[in-house]
């Protein structure tokens, strides 16, 4: 079901295929040997070349943003390799970040046309500054085909199926986040895929685009002080 666009360099994967989308056929892949201006979650933009840099262009039936976080990890576990998934689309491996994904829609006023799932995975050695980073060293091509064909048996899984695995590989419950100045407990991930929170008596709900976990706090010194992990 896959249609493969490679290239050598490209800025960015899911800029294409948002520009394209109305030429590309649903399930192509634009991979990018070399992505210059590559996009995270609240526009973080970063270059990287040595690494797998694709994104996939659903026209029909988007799949459940569950799904590509699960295959990273489903996929990584074929070449033994253990990793979970940071909420809501970080894979860690051994606590460090190995691969980023960013899903986005293209809406045509009201309807949304297309969704675009950006996947990164670092297949080159990080540099010792990227002290939160580390890589895989698997073949770029090999692992494209073994995401692929993950994803595409996923994709008959049910919504309660890709649910329970996700809670079975997810690694931030019991965690701590300090938002708005107040330490809160994360509890779970909630069937539509947002973070579940409680402070005392009070849950807040929160979804992906209100919060960035890049400040993660795991245990408490002796003043109560919550020190940052991940």
């Amino acid at each position: 079901m896959w249609n493969i666009l490679e290239f050598d360099s490209l800025q960015s994967t899911n800029d294409y295929a948002k520009e394209n989308y109305t030429n590309l056929k649903n399930g192509s892949v634009v991979w990018a040997k070399k992505q210059t201006k590559g996009r995270g979650r609240f526009k973080r933009v970063w270059e990287s070349e040595g690494d797998l840099t694709f994104s996939i262009l659903f026209s029909t039936a988007f799949p459940h943003a569950m799904l590509a976080p699960l295959c990273v990890v489903k996929t990584l576990e074929q070449f033994h390799i253990q990793s979970g998934i940071k909420w809501p689309n970080d894979i860690l491996v051994n606590g460090k970040k190995v691969c980023g994904i960013l899903i986005e829609q293209v809406y045509e006023g009201p309807i949304c046309a297309a969704q675009i799932v950006g996947i990164g995975i670092n297949t080159s050695k990080k540099k010792e500054y990227l002290e939160h980073a580390t890589w895989v060293n698997i073949p770029r091509e090999k692992l494209l085909a073994k995401l692929l064909h993950t994803y595409e048996q996923l994709l008959s899984f049910t919504h309660e199926q890709l649910f329970q695995m996700y809670q079975s590989y997810h690694i931030l419950h019991g965690k701590k986040i300090n938002l708005e100045n107040t330490v809160w407990t994360i509890l779970n991930i909630t069937e539509e895929g947002y973070l579940k929170i409680q402070h005392d008596e009070e849950i807040r709900i929160l979804k992906s685009e209100e919060i960035s976990l890049s400040h993660l706090y795991l245990e408490s010194d002796v003043d109560g002080d919550y020190r940052c992990r991940l």
